[in-house]
């Protein structure tokens, strides 16, 4: 054997002095692995971890079901529909160019609703016709202190949808062209001696 250098000698004792052991839970792990192959051990502490996990999907799973079903707070994008109504004096201006667009749930809960004046004459909402208004899906009055508001209802169309024509639509305005709110409501028949109550959506 040859002579290693003095740099070297020292390197070689350290590393001599090395000693690799396994660690103590490496024999019961192998056996475990052995007895199973392919594998993996599980203990008794992964089984409650299954079942919570099991059951936070099923939880899960069921508010899914409440929530898309057909009564739920989340109807299907096929419930909801966009209504384009004109032409009519909706600004109190004297002409008959104006129309509503409305996106609402079927005969439901309105999400967007739009006046505008059809200036290209396509009687329907287009690119190049002004909005009076646009408003989400809540009546809101734009501007505060006006003088010489007036009210314009149009009755009894299919504003929502639904099929029925059973709408009205509600416009405040300030004429010949200034909207401040609008909103659409189903018409209801009144009980005997009563006032009939349309809320407002």
């Amino acid at each position: 054997m040859s002579d290693r250098p003095d740099d070297l000698r020292d390197l070689d004792r350290t590393l001599g002095a090395i000693r690799f052991e396994p660690r103590a839970s490496l024999g019961p792990e192998i056996a475990g692995r052995a007895r199973e192959p392919g594998t993996p051990a599980a203990g008794p502490r992964r089984r409650p971890r299954l079942r919570l996990a099991a059951l936070a999907a099923a939880a899960a799973l069921a508010a899914a079901a409440v929530a898309l079903g057909p009564n739920g707070p989340f109807r299907s994008g096929a419930d909801r529909v966009t209504v384009d109504r004109c032409c009519y004096d909706l600004d109190g201006g004297g002409d008959a160019d104006d129309g509503v667009l409305i996106e609402a749930q079927r005969d439901d809960r309105v999400h967007r609703l739009r006046l505008y004046e059809d200036r290209d004459r396509s009687r329907s909402y287009t690119a190049g016709d002004l909005l009076r208004l646009d408003r989400g899906g809540a009546p809101a009055v734009h501007g505060s202190g006006l003088r010489g508001l007036v009210t314009i209802e149009r009755c009894c169309l299919d504003f929502d949808g639904g099929g029925l024509s059973d709408d009205g639509l509600l416009v405040i305005g300030v004429p010949p062209d200034r909207v401040v709110m609008a909103a659409i409501y189903e018409r209801r028949d009144a009980p005997e001696g009563g006032a009939w109550r349309a809320p407002l959506r």
